[in-house]
């Protein structure tokens, strides 16, 4: 018998750890802190302990695992996959292990007080038993450790103490000229970290003369536009991805081929990411024109003592979950574009790397935390339109919510009460669409930009006509007949697209659809970047 231990490592709480504070620093340092505590850490604990492992510095000056086993090369700890709040280990010996966790854990709550982790660890018999199941069986056993572990409460003052402004806990320091929290501090201490991570992964940015936004403040424009959206993506069915490769894994003599293939899967997924961020990122600054120092034409430059910064900052990246805030007129282009590249490319798995995404499109000193929650919500959206239309999540969509006068009721009910027809049934929506190849899907962004460059055309039937295109709006708000009344008395066509059903052409709506309310309601707050 040859007993090894598998340890499986995961970050909990991570939405309200990240974007619980309106401040950009402190959203920054604890993106910085969630990745470290899945890999620089591990790597640097396990270095303390002087264990042999496969933990090497790659070209961003990163840690990541290469491709030694426990099995065959003489290693104490072997690191299977790492990065965005999780993490996968083997070892040979289970005190090793067990110290292994105190030394992390030790110093995540040291370092980023406020950042959960959640570890747990089984023995097994690596001549005999399938490590695959073993694997799903810890997963279920985490997810349910994470729904009934004992909530953590932060200890309080004792005695008389000041309180943080940010978080109402016992103030350590003073900073700034204001008290805050030992979590606070070590976000803020980690701010730094984080932008040279990010420098590290999008040097093209400092090479055009460019720097990241560090406040939301300098994002938007003041008087015209000073909107800000919130992008959050994810891959789909991701945890279905793995098991499926686990049942391609069921035998004990196949166990370091399931290592093999779990890594090169999460190599994959951070690779595609990573291509995905920087193609948006040369799109944007492809648009910038260094003469009117406008991208798309329309978005000026935000300028601070002289810096030009980029109207786009990424805050969690690096893997299928990713954030990024714009400019408002950014969001939904940059989205789009980060997600068809994203489901392009193909994983390790022989699939496409399909995706979803939620942009939130809010004034600039929205909470930021809600502004997060509602991109939530719609990536919650793109996902329930997902599995309607396919069984296994082989399909990329968006969806976007323009919260232009705040946001106080859930999404579903805004759109039950903002966004449905004079008749009380038939939804005003045609999002969220699916990205990619249509295959005559009229619910498609292709269809979208295609409605909004008509719309916009100089040489069309709308043009500078912002008035009737208004009026269009609630006309179709009354239905089809509301609609050719319209069209008739202001002697109007419809943008003729080709995909559209031919009575939408005509009336606006197809049965209960309308296929033009989404592209009106957009014409202020999208700015295409490829000249479409």
């Amino acid at each position: 018998m040859s007993e090894h231990i598998l340890m499986l490592i995961e970050a909990t709480g991570i939405q309200e750890y990240i974007f619980g504070s309106n401040q950009l620093a402190q959203n920054i340092g604890a993106s910085e802190l969630v990745t470290q505590a899945t890999t620089d850490w591990v790597a640097a604990k396990l270095n303390e302990l002087r264990l042999k492992h496969n933990a090497i510095k790659n070209s961003k000056e990163g840690w990541e695992p290469n491709n030694q086993s426990i099995y065959a090369d003489g290693l104490q700890a072997e690191i299977v996959y790492m990065g965005g709040g999780n993490a996968m280990l083997l070892f040979i010996d289970d005190g090793q292990a067990e110290e292994f966790a105190r030394y992390l854990t030790r110093h995540a709550l040291k370092q980023a007080p406020g950042l959960e982790l959640v570890l747990m660890r089984e023995p097994f018999d690596s001549e005999n038993d399938v490590l695959s199941k073993l694997h799903q069986d810890l997963r279920e056993k985490l997810a349910k450790r994470k729904l009934n572990r004992p909530r953590t409460s932060p200890l309080l003052g004792l005695g008389v103490t000041a309180a943080c402004v940010y978080t109402g806990m016992p103030a350590v320091e003073e900073r700034d000229k204001q008290l805050i929290s030992a979590e606070v501090r070590e976000k803020l201490d980690a701010e730094q970290a984080g932008k040279n991570r990010l420098k590290c992964h999008l040097q093209q940015v400092e090479e055009a003369g460019f720097e990241f936004v560090y406040n939301f403040d300098d994002f938007g424009e003041k008087g015209e536009s000073s909107f800000l959206a919130v992008i959050h993506a994810d891959g789909n069915n991701m945890g279905k991805r793995i098991e499926a490769i686990g049942e391609r894994h069921k035998q004990h003599n196949e166990n370091e081929k399931y290592i093999a293939a779990l890594r090169a899967f999460s190599k994959s997924v951070q690779e595609a990411a990573e291509t995905a961020l920087n193609t948006t990122v040369d799109t944007l600054l492809a648009s910038w024109d260094q003469g009117t120092k406008f991208f798309g034409g329309k978005v000026p430059t935000p300028v601070r003592d002289g810096q030009e910064y980029l109207p786009f900052r990424p805050i969690v990246f690096g893997g299928d979950d990713v954030t990024f805030v714009a400019e408002g007129r950014l969001g939904l282009t940059l989205a789009a574009e980060y997600l068809e590249t994203y489901s392009r490319q193909e994983l390790s798995d022989g699939q496409l790397a399909y995706a979803r995404a939620g942009v939130a499109v809010v004034k600039s000193h929205y909470p930021f935390s809600r502004a997060y929650d509602l991109a939530d919500e719609l990536i919650g959206s793109a996902k329930a339109y997902i599995r309607e239309h396919v069984e296994h999540g082989e399909l990329t969509a968006l969806d976007w919510h323009f919260a232009v006068g705040g946001l106080v009721l859930p999404l579903k009910q805004v759109r039950e009460r903002e966004y449905i027809a004079d008749d009380g049934v038939r939804s005003l929506l045609m999002r969220p669409l699916r990205l990619g190849s249509p295959n005559g899907d009229w619910r498609s962004w292709q269809v979208f930009a295609k409605l909004l460059k008509e719309f916009r055309d100089e040489n069309s039937d709308w043009a500078g006509r912002r008035n009737k295109i208004k009026a269009f709006r609630d006309a179709l708000r009354g239905g089809s007949d509301a609609v050719q009344q319209f069209l008739k008395t202001y002697d109007l066509k419809l943008p003729d697209i080709t995909e559209m059903p031919d009575d939408m052409k005509k009336k606006g709506w197809q049965g209960p659809y309308c296929g033009y309310f989404d592209a009106i309601e957009a014409l202020d707050f999208y700015v295409p970047l490829k000249g479409e």
